[in-house]
């Protein structure tokens, strides 16, 4: 299958581009801990999110990330003592601010990195991750792109289990809580070796087929083309404006052991304009999609 049978936009991008934004994305949210860079990234991943799906990936894991994020962002005063700016006492223990602003900040990334993730899920699928990791390390690739097929295909299977189960009367609300537990092994023990069945009938297959014996081949064909083009190029001149104004700390941000004042500079104005431009790249493709749709079905 070509590209003209895929879906255009950022999903519809070479997959290397597609892993080359990511790895940046996921390098920066991890490297920057700048207030302002840390909410860039977060209100362009959301944005990405929406541009997407909208929003449903992002609904299903919002709540718990969010109380993940509370969790670290209310639990590190209490652990750290660092900083010169004390607040309070709480339990014989100084809460500073600069450890509740590092709280903050900390809890800010790493709801980014998580936030990305998931958009990671929605566009790089696990064909293109195939696709991308084979011809470096195609065990490596055929374990990573399993295990991300493992979790869904078990909650299915459990789900249809279940609901054989329940029409059948074994799984009734009202049974007292022996009965339950000895009908939930029972339903483990059917997944289990449901599972493993499979996977031993895929393994005889897969052998049979001859897999590992030669160099690999992928059913998709990924071509660059013009617009993938053009949008690595403008991947490599604002990615490298990033990495050199990191490299010479122009977005660093001191915390510890005193907040530091803002300061402002046209080394950082530039430098963030293009860390935004860089994490706009797939909504300006998302959207541009979106209206060219919009114009092609108000014409219909």
């Amino acid at each position: 299958m070509g590209r003209a049978d895929m879906v255009y936009g950022f999903t519809g991008l070479h997959p290397q581009l597609s892993m080359l934004y990511f790895l940046v994305l996921l390098g920066a949210c991890m490297m920057f801990q700048h207030p302002v860079y840390s909410l860039v990234s977060f209100v362009c991943v959301v944005a990405l999110l929406f541009s997407l799906d909208g929003g449903r990936a992002l609904k299903k894991v919002i709540k718990g990330y969010l109380l993940i994020a509370f969790v670290i962002f209310i639990s590190n005063p209490f652990f750290s003592s660092r900083g010169a700016t004390i607040l309070f006492y709480a339990w014989d223990r100084p809460v500073t601010m600069e450890a509740i602003v590092y709280g903050a900040i900390f809890a800010l990334s790493l709801l980014n990195m998580l936030l990305a993730f998931v958009a990671f899920n929605l566009v790089v699928t696990p064909d293109k991750l195939l696709y991308l990791l084979t011809p470096y390390a195609p065990r490596t690739a055929f374990v990573i792109t399993v295990t991300l097929r493992f979790v869904p295909l078990l909650t299915r299977r459990l789900q249809q289990i279940m609901t054989i189960q329940r029409a059948m009367g074994y799984l009734h609300p009202g049974g007292s809580k022996k009965h339950l537990m000895r009908e939930g092994m029972e339903t483990m023990h059917t997944l289990v070796g449901w599972s493993l069945e499979e996977a031993l009938q895929t393994a005889g297959s897969m052998r049979a087929r001859g897999y590992g014996i030669g160099p690999r081949s992928s059913g998709t064909v990924y071509r660059m083309d013009r617009r993938d083009r053009l949008v690595l190029w403008m991947m490599i001149l604002t990615g490298l404006n990033i990495v050199i104004g990191a490299l010479f700390g122009v977005n660093h941000y001191e915390v510890y052991p005193r907040l530091q004042t803002w300061q402002w500079s046209s080394q950082l104005g530039i430098h963030l304009l293009s860390y935004a431009v860089f994490l706009a790249i797939p909504l300006v493709m998302n959207g541009k999609e979106w209206l060219h749709w919009r114009y092609i079905r108000s014409n219909m």
